[in-house]
């Protein structure tokens, strides 16, 4: 194995299509997600990944099974309520902020803390997963966006404090990608084709595309820290 990397939210969708993009690569892997992950060639912790102590003690056991973690991915999430903003329930909205922030800023801590412990932290990196909605305004999504937009600071804030560690902290933002929760959403009535056709290349990405930057962050660019890449057939680039 070349190194051990975690998956958060690595049971499904875009997740599950990083694990398997790194197992290709003969990376160990562990799986974080509260669901159990497909293939069986890899680790697996059910957490809840907003709880500290939980995060803590996942880490130590992934590194007794398969050795020190030097990577993370943190593609947990959860789905918006998807309302205006006048309807958002505040307990609904406060969650929406502690999975994919707070979740995202545990794992990160975690790792960071035990390599500096380890006194190991070159080369390390870490990817997160903001959105295409963490840019500019959006309708119904003063939930999900605003939680997707902090983790894009979030991970910026990350990349300055740790580059002196030489830990890489960089963020895809995807777009309209079909894994299963994009597929609840289009069962639920939502309409996907105004999306394709504003989408320069005309379609919704695949996971396992999405899977592809993720990793390239992750492993290959070696002097990239602090970015957050849309990867989303052109959807941002469009000026109006």
């Amino acid at each position: 194995m070349t190194g051990h990397v975690v998956v958060t939210g690595g049971a499904s969708g875009i997740g599950a299509a990083v694990v398997d993009r790194l197992c290709e690569r003969g990376h160990a892997v562990t799986v974080w997600d509260l669901a159990q992950p497909a293939r069986e060639d890899v680790g697996h912790g059910e957490l809840d990944v907003t709880d500290a102590d939980a995060v803590a003690a996942a880490l130590r056991e992934a590194e007794q099974e398969r050795g020190v973690v030097r990577h993370l991915v943190t593609s947990h999430g959860i789905r918006g309520a998807f309302v205006p903003a006048l309807e958002l329930e505040p307990a609904g909205v406060l969650r929406m902020l502690d999975v994919h922030v707070v979740g995202t800023l545990l794992a990160a801590t975690a790792l960071t803390r035990r390599l500096v412990e380890l006194d190991d932290t070159r080369g390390a990196s870490v990817v997160t997963l903001s959105s295409t909605t963490a840019y500019r305004g959006w309708v119904n999504q003063s939930d999900y966006g605003v939680a997707k937009a902090a983790v894009r600071q979030l991970t910026e804030n990350l990349a300055i404090e740790w580059a002196g560690l030489g830990i890489r902290v960089n963020a895809v933002a995807p777009g309209h990608t079909l894994t299963p929760m994009v597929q609840d959403m289009i069962d639920d009535g939502y309409d996907v084709g105004p999306v394709e056709t504003r989408t320069p290349l005309g379609r919704l990405c695949a996971p396992r595309e999405m899977a592809a930057e993720i990793v390239h962050l992750l492993l290959d660019a070696s002097f990239t820290t602090g970015v957050c890449v849309p990867v989303d057939g052109g959807w941002t680039a469009v000026g109006k």
